[in-house]
């Protein structure tokens, strides 16, 4: 809902948005959903997940894996970069081991400082074609958004932060989740894709 000047009142609403560094469109979508956010007044949760995980889970196929799907995955990926206007670079390997950088986000207090580290290791993944696998590789992209990368890197190894990713991609199976992005709101109503946030920004203002 919006005041008379055009600013989104207090909805108190929340999106918690499912994601993996290895999902192209997880990327798209983390670059457009906290302006979503601010145009309803929802709170935003960044909650990583193993989508391998949910996949097995689901008996599902990465589009990857299938040579047709493939190649319009990446033709795909090239034309939504230049219809939003986002940077993005082919990746040289399409996958790479996401369990550290997903830790590593972990490590980083939820809001606005998670969502700098979200976009910096998004950046890296799919502008600079670098491998989140790389502990070097994360620490300086962390250093590089003004974080202690490498203090950072060490806290993946805490058995709080390894139960906490296993906690949270357990959740979103149990709640049905199948693919990311996943957004759930007020934890009850679910949208799948980057390509349903128009459809997620009508529910949430009718929902006002």
């Amino acid at each position: 809902m919006l005041e008379g000047n055009g600013t989104p009142t207090m909805t108190n609403h929340k999106i918690k948005l499912y994601f993996d560094y290895n999902s192209p469109y997880s990327y798209i979508a983390s670059l457009q959903v906290e302006a979503l956010c601010e145009r309803v007044g929802a709170e935003l949760e960044w909650s990583p997940v193993v989508l391998g995980g949910i996949f097995q889970s689901n008996a599902i196929e990465p589009a990857h894996t299938k040579d047709n799907r493939r190649r319009y995955l990446f033709e795909d990926l090239h034309d939504l970069a230049a219809y939003y206007g986002i940077p993005y670079k082919e990746r040289t390997t399409f996958l790479f081991k996401p369990i550290l950088a997903l830790r590593v986000t972990l490590a980083v207090p939820q809001g606005a400082e998670r969502a700098k580290a979200v976009h910096a290791l998004y950046r890296g993944a799919f502008a600079e074609d670098l491998d989140l696998g790389e502990p070097e590789v994360v620490a300086r992209l962390l250093n590089e958004a003004g974080f202690d990368g490498a203090a950072l890197v060490e806290r993946t190894q805490d058995p709080e932060i390894k139960n906490e990713l296993k906690a949270i991609t357990d959740e979103a199976i149990a709640k049905g989740v199948f693919g990311a992005p996943t957004f759930w709101v007020d934890d009850h109503k679910m949208f799948w894709g980057h390509d349903r946030m128009p459809l997620m920004e009508h529910y949430l203002k009718k929902s006002a």
